[in-house]
């Protein structure tokens, strides 16, 4: 079972699948802290589990946190995306 502790680790560790378990643990705080944990990270693989959790979740904390860690995955990516499209300078 995951702790609250292990999650700031993970963070730090790019642990981005154990970040992901994490949002199916049985705490309610395990659980939020894992979606902000993930929306600071940025990666896009956490997109569709936040997706999920930000609608099915059965605490409102949880499903708030969610949707906003989702909302900072997509900005982070469809940030990076248009700059990977912007002319580089010779």
């Amino acid at each position: 079972m995951t702790q609250r502790k292990d999650i700031d680790t993970m963070r730090r560790r790019r642990d981005i699948d154990g970040l992901i378990a994490a949002l199916s643990e049985p705490e309610e705080i395990v659980r939020l802290t894992a979606a902000e944990a993930l929306g600071l990270v940025g990666d896009e693989r956490a997109l569709e589990p936040l997706e999920q959790l930000k609608f099915s979740d059965s605490d409102a904390g949880v499903r708030r946190a969610a949707s906003v860690a989702h909302a900072q995955v997509a900005a982070r990516l469809a940030a990076r995306k248009a700059a990977e499209g912007i002319p580089r300078e010779l």
